[in-house]
């Protein structure tokens, strides 16, 4: 996939097949295969899908195998939304914690996260907070109300371009440093880019995405 349908490539990470289409996404869903999160619930795993950008039903989620399924509107952000993306990857990471990682329940948690600002339109780019400043979100609207608009930004290409690479530099920082914070009891994170952007902004027509695998070296 390029520029887009990034649900078929999380079908092709959870299943072990390769989803190239939407009629191949509902014959994954409607065949009752099991995927990575329903075999990690029969091992004694809390599953879990952490959706920022999922504002509307998503009833296809009820045949993933995800135990809890917190969207947009179940994280608490309470700031603006940065254009089409809901809210800043690191308000999202902080809300994994929040609502997931510091639960009573003391079972092992994987969890699926799609992180939001690497998104188009790429404007605007937060910047990484103090994580004990975040609060509610409402701390990042200065921010989302900064910069140009999308129609300025997307009438030059070459600043369409320079606004793609703040937004993955920006989603990298906040992952690293969200690592870096769990570093004393460190969870296993892949980090994997869902797919390219359009090729006009990744200027390359290769398929391929980055992968990084962070977390104790015995896992690793």
């Amino acid at each position: 996939t390029r520029g887009g349908q990034s649900w078929l490539s999380h079908a092709t990470l959870a299943n072990g097949l390769w989803v190239a289409g939407q009629t191949q996404y509902a014959a994954v869903l409607s065949s009752g295969r099991r995927s990575l999160f329903h075999i990690a619930s029969d091992r004694g795993f809390r599953t879990a899908a952490v959706m920022p950008q999922i504002t509307l039903d998503w009833p296809e989620s009820d045949s993933m195998g995800f135990e809890t399924v917190l969207a947009a509107q179940d994280l608490g952000y309470a700031g603006e939304p940065f254009n089409w993306v809901t809210m800043p990857d690191q308000f999202t990471l902080a809300a994994l914690d929040r609502l997931l990682r510091d639960s009573p329940d003391d079972r092992p948690l994987l969890v699926q996260i799609a992180l939001g600002s690497s998104h188009a339109p790429w404007v605007p780019v937060p910047v990484l907070l103090p994580w004990e400043a975040i609060g509610d979100g409402r701390v990042f609207n200065p921010m989302a109300r900064s910069g140009d608009s999308p129609d300025q930004i997307w009438r030059d290409p070459d600043r369409v371009r320079d606004q793609y690479r703040q937004a993955i530099d920006y989603a990298l920082e906040v992952v690293f440093d969200y690592a870096a914070r769990h570093a004393d009891d460190p969870p296993l994170i892949f980090v994997l880019g869902d797919h390219q952007a359009a090729s006009f902004v990744a200027m390359d027509n290769r398929d391929h995405v980055p992968i990084h695998v962070i977390g104790p070296e015995a896992l690793v």
